[in-house]
């Protein structure tokens, strides 16, 4: 029988950043990893590979777009294991264009359906399940380009970078994370926000300059902070990031 201490579900983890940050949590003591797909084939390949690694994983079908499927995610969750240890709102989509051309309304929805409501109704319908746990940790997978300051300063980091729908999508995301930080605060919840950076996966068609490996780094630490750990907080590998 294996010892469970943490449980911990990762949304949109069958490849890409999200796969990562499973394998890389899988491989600490007590850490069963939770393979959010909304491909049940998918997930279930991603969650036999890393069986095949010897890691402590599952596949678990989520659609964070879905309500009904989110809520029977829950239900999974809780027959199983009665709680949720962390929490990492991982999942995304880029589908603005890369030529500058302006993104319509239809993709403003379709940017704002996965990024910023999927990952609330995510983390409002998991809130029961992480607050039965004793140390609960949720992470945010945002992006720099969701950086208000960057973006105001002429010559900040990827001014020129287009994408106002996943710009807007990610800032959006990062305000609803402080929501959640400052909301349970006082239950000693960890609640914090990680930018992977530009990652080569298929959201930028490989364009990245840094590895998945890279890109998890991050939020694997960001999710298995101590009780001494920051909450709040908007940051990368190299330090924290402006708002």
């Amino acid at each position: 029988m294996i010892f469970i201490s943490k449980v911990v579900l990762v949304t949109g983890a069958n490849k890409g950043i999200g796969l990562e940050i499973a394998k890389q949590l899988a491989s600490y003591e007590g850490y069963h990893i939770l393979i959010g797909s909304r491909d049940a084939e998918r997930g279930e390949q991603a969650a036999e590979a890393l069986k095949k690694e010897g890691l402590s994983v599952e596949a678990l079908t989520i659609d964070v777009a879905d309500d009904r499927s989110i809520e029977a995610a829950v239900q999974t969750v809780k027959s199983k294991f009665g709680r949720l240890d962390v929490l990492i709102n991982n999942a995304g989509v880029l589908l603005d264009t890369f030529t500058g051309a302006p993104s319509s309304r239809a993709i403003f929805e379709q940017t704002f359906s996965v990024n910023v409501f999927g990952a609330a109704s995510t983390t409002e319908a998991f809130v029961p399940l992480l607050e039965k746990s004793a140390a609960a940790r949720v992470v945010f997978v945002s992006s720099g380009l969701g950086s208000l300051t960057f973006l105001a300063d002429p010559e900040g980091r990827s001014v020129s970078f287009p994408a106002p729908a996943y710009r807007c999508s990610k800032a959006a995301m990062n305000m609803l994370a402080l929501t959640y930080a400052q909301r349970f605060r006082a239950q000693g919840w960890k609640v914090n926000i990680h930018n992977p950076g530009l990652v080569a996966t298929d959201i930028n068609n490989h364009m990245g300059t840094r590895t998945a490996e890279e890109g998890a780094m991050g939020a694997v630490r960001l999710a298995t902070l101590g009780e001494d750990g920051e909450t709040g907080t908007f940051s990368e590998n190299e330090g924290p990031l402006p708002w």
